[in-house]
């Protein structure tokens, strides 16, 4: 049962996090998606379900620890819109800094994907869309709250032309780790990377868990959400400045 596993608020920070990537490194490597390696190593996965700010946070961990991942974002978000300005300057930060970026398909969005043939015209038009974004190939994508869904059936290893995250090949090969809704879902993650036995594994980090400070998943949520919320207030407020408007409260 879920209320008797003990949680450990400060898994969830920055500082945790480059503790994590540096035990990690002792061991194994970090590859893409794409790795045909047969040494241990790692791939390492980011869903952008609701921050683009803390994707970019942990985008600077890594590269500072010699650290590749692959940063997957959704068209068709309520918390952050690839279209924006801010986003997409930090979307092109996360490229330079050396990173991939993949499609995390939102599945919701559409009429019920009954087929595959659907299914693939529905990939093909988000990754052309994010690849004019990114100005980068798409090779690999991942499915946006897939049980809801009810689209683990399509488990193919490649759609669309992209490696699907949740194919055959990847899901025999790899133990997974995640840290979905803000707890890790299986393991925790310092205890898998301990474990000798593990040589594939296969990591789902979500940006918006891990902040400066302990604080519960609610909480971190509501942060990131507030955050986006001032920013945008801010931008309006700036934007009267420079148009040398008033700005009436009252």
């Amino acid at each position: 049962m879920l209320q008797n596993i003990k949680y450990h608020f400060s898994d969830f920070t920055e500082k945790n996090y480059e503790l994590l990537l540096k035990i990690a490194k002792k061991k194994f490597e970090f590859e893409s998606f794409c790795t045909t390696s047969r040494k241990p190593h790692i791939i390492l996965r980011h869903d952008v379900d609701v921050s683009i700010h803390r994707a970019l946070a942990l985008a600077k961990i890594e590269t500072k620890l010699g650290v590749h991942s692959t940063f997957f974002l959704r068209l068709h978000c309520e918390y952050y819109n690839v279209f924006e300005k801010q986003v997409y300057e930090k979307i092109k930060k996360i490229v330079a800094l050396g990173h991939q970026i993949g499609l995390h398909f939102d599945t919701d969005f559409f009429d019920p994907i009954r087929n595959k043939r659907s299914l693939t015209q529905y990939l093909k038009n988000d990754k052309k869309v994010l690849e004019s974004i990114c100005s980068k190939k798409i090779k690999v994508f991942s499915f946006h709250n897939p049980e809801v869904s009810n689209v683990l059936r399509f488990n193919d290893d490649k759609i669309a032309g992209m490696i699907n995250v949740y194919g055959k090949k990847i899901k025999s090969k790899y133990t997974y780790c995640s840290d979905s809704n803000g707890y890790w879902r299986y393991q925790r993650l310092e205890d898998v990377l301990k474990k000798p036995d593990i040589m594939k594994l296969h990591i789902l980090i979500h940006p918006e868990w891990w902040q400066k400070k302990p604080l519960s998943p609610q909480q971190r949520i509501i942060r990131s959400i507030e955050g986006r919320a001032n920013n945008i207030k801010s931008d309006y407020i700036t934007t009267l400045k420079k148009m040398g408007r008033r700005n009436i409260v009252r």
